[in-house]
């Protein structure tokens, strides 16, 4: 059937209006990162006590007016910041898992890219290793949550690929929890001093098999 005028009329205005909502989605969606990547910097140098939107809009090269597009406050910002913080690192070292080569152990492939990872995405890793250390709130409950996420996948891979010891489910689970508290401080400490990236390395292989093992010989299993 042939084009009728009055389709030909919309058809403009219509391809214009989804140019505008895509731009706009586009603007919001850089608006929303550079803010987020601006508080991390801020708030892991100067704490989050103090920060001010104003400042937090400078650091961003934004208007002041226009945060609140995005975020009410600090307070309300930091739940986001730590929640893409975990979902990135749960992709991450789930694809690292997977990289491991057949009959090697984990440690070393997966530490390696979460090492690296630190050091690339330096303030966020400061900012909620501190949160962590603070009092209860939405973003230690944030940072909390994802923790247990992490765990939840570690057990998963690692189990599938014949990595993890026959264990109860409660020893296996707070060996898995030590390894992941010890990792994430080796992750400082790389952050800290990235010279000592591969005694960071050799360290972590450790701690994941002195705390497996140890597991074992407390439940009264061979190694």
């Amino acid at each position: 059937m042939p084009e009728s005028k009055l389709t030909r009329a919309r058809n403009p205005a219509t391809v214009k209006a989804d140019h505008t909502v895509s731009s706009f989605k586009t603007e919001y969606g850089q608006g929303r990162r550079k803010l987020l990547d601006a508080a991390a910097h801020l708030i892991a140098r100067e704490g989050s006590a103090r920060l001010t939107l104003r400042e937090l809009a400078k650091e961003a090269g934004m208007s002041h007016n226009s945060i609140y597009r995005h975020f009410q406050s600090v307070e309300d910002m930091l739940p986001t910041l730590i929640g893409d913080f975990t979902l990135n690192l749960r992709e991450g070292l789930r694809r690292a898992r997977g990289q491991v080569p057949p009959g090697a152990l984990p440690a070393r492939t997966v530490v390696a890219w979460l090492l690296d990872h630190a050091l690339s995405n330096k303030d966020v890793f400061v900012v909620a290793m501190r949160e962590l250390q603070g009092p209860m709130g939405p973003a230690r409950q944030a940072i909390k949550q994802g923790a247990n996420d992490i765990l939840a996948d570690m057990r998963q891979d690692l189990g599938s690929a014949g990595h993890l010891p026959p264990l109860p489910d409660d020893k296996l689970d707070l060996a898995l929890r030590i390894i992941l508290q010890q990792t994430f401080q080796l992750c400082l400490a790389c952050i800290e001093a990235p010279e000592r990236r591969e005694t960071l390395l050799s360290e972590a292989e450790l701690i994941f098999a002195w705390c497996l093992t140890g597991a074992m010989a407390v439940s009264g299993r061979p190694s």
